[in-house]
């Protein structure tokens, strides 16, 4: 708009201030003229407010901007927010409920941007139909919430970091230079994905596993993206599970979260004295949770019959299980590896490292470390798999707890 003007009538000295703290409604009072909103912004910073934009014709040079200014999502996404929408704003209150007394009056920028992921019916789904512009937008929006890092770089007394000593330990070397030394911001447990809050979920862990002795069952939960709650979402939307990460990790937690009470409230697999888990996400974006039980005495598989079963590592029959071998031969057969696959990840000098295939033995078995070998017996069932006609000689699979 201000290269139109200039274009209709020409001036001494133009500039465009934009201003983030907004005194009245935007929506009502700022409205574009034009459909598409684009700016440049280059490294040239002057000594401006870090919340404005400051385009001055005489000096050319441009302020950047800071990742909370209110126009900061319409310049860098125009595709998303043709209109220049305004963004997170932080003096945006909550709304007020009759009996509901909350801390904290103003909006964050996680709810707010909890918020716009969200699917309305008032609304155009522009964002939420953007495919690989989406996911770079989920991605910005992870790096966005800085206004944590803000509170716990301000409030470093509060957090009473002075414990950590290595700063003043370094302050003393004789071998280090006092102008080499920065200021020191430690980053509290209560960080999700600090070093702090990896360590402290470890030693809990390994607290847990020194009193309860050794773990009973290890259960891997895999997200599918052909379950029937994705694909009819998806059917409808005409996109890929690759488009919509957040409604695939939606449905594979609530599906988690069914398997936990499955098996530590229902007893699916016997009394369930302690658990723990944790969830990982593939290169594909789906997610898949390693989950660890810890069995009451009265309930745990001490003998390989018991281990039989709710284990099994055979390729199951298909007029007796026609559904369990259909999921064993879509989702649960490993390669087809070796010799007529080299290029497959698993292959390591011109060997599985899965240490694919497994020995043939008629029964199960425990080693002397307390691991089980379990019963892969040479019958005549096969799997066909990539054009691969796959024996239980060959190859193998394993079905944890699905009897």
């Amino acid at each position: 708009m201000v290269r139109d003007r200039y274009r209709d009538q020409s001036f001494d000295d133009l500039k465009l201030r934009l201003i983030a703290d907004r005194t009245k409604d935007g929506r009502i009072y700022s409205v574009p003229n034009v459909s598409e909103v684009a700016a440049l912004i280059v490294g040239d910073v002057d000594t401006a407010s870090w919340r404005d934009i400051i385009m001055e014709k005489q000096s050319g040079k441009l302020q950047r901007i800071n990742e909370l200014h209110t126009s900061y999502l319409g310049f860098q996404y125009p595709l998303l927010f043709p209109y220049g929408e305004d963004g997170y704003r932080h003096d945006v209150n909550h709304q007020q409920k009759p009996g509901f007394n909350n801390k904290r009056n103003r909006l964050t920028i996680r709810e707010w941007f909890c918020f716009r992921l969200q699917t309305k019916q008032s609304e155009a789904q522009t964002l939420l139909r953007s495919r690989r512009l989406f996911q770079q937008f989920i991605v910005d929006e992870y790096t966005m919430e800085s206004e944590r890092l803000s509170f716990i770089k301000y409030n470093q007394s509060n957090l009473r970091v002075d414990k950590y000593n290595n700063l003043c330990q370094a302050s003393t070397s004789s071998q280090t230079q006092g102008s080499q030394q920065g200021k020191r911001v430690v980053l509290p447990s209560s960080f999700i994905g600090s070093c702090r809050f990896m360590d402290q979920l470890y030693f809990d862990g390994m607290a847990i596993c020194s009193y309860m002795g050794f773990l009973d069952l290890f259960i891997t939960f895999t997200c599918n993206p052909k379950w029937p709650e994705i694909t009819r979402v998806f059917a409808k939307l005409k996109l890929s599970p690759t488009d919509r990460p957040d409604i695939v990790s939606r449905v594979f937690k609530i599906k988690f979260e069914q398997l936990l009470t499955n098996l530590t409230k229902n007893h699916l697999l016997g009394k369930t004295t302690a658990f723990m888990y944790t969830i990982e996400f593939q290169k594909r974006s789906l997610p898949h949770a390693h989950l660890l039980i810890f069995l009451h005495p009265n309930s745990k598989y001490p003998t390989p019959g018991d281990i039989d079963k709710v284990i099994s590592a055979e390729i199951l029959c298909p007029i007796n299980n026609p559904e369990l071998h259909k999921c064993v031969q879509d989702h649960i057969i490993h390669g087809p590896c070796g010799m007529s696959n080299k290029s497959l990840p698993c292959m390591k000098y011109r060997k599985c490292s899965r240490l694919f295939p497994k020995k043939i033995q008629r029964t199960t078995t425990i080693s002397e470390n307390g691991f089980p070998h379990y019963c892969r017996r040479n019958d005549s069932l096969t799997v066909t798999k990539n054009g691969f006609v796959l024996t239980i000689v060959l190859w193998f699979l394993t079905i944890h707890n699905c009897c």
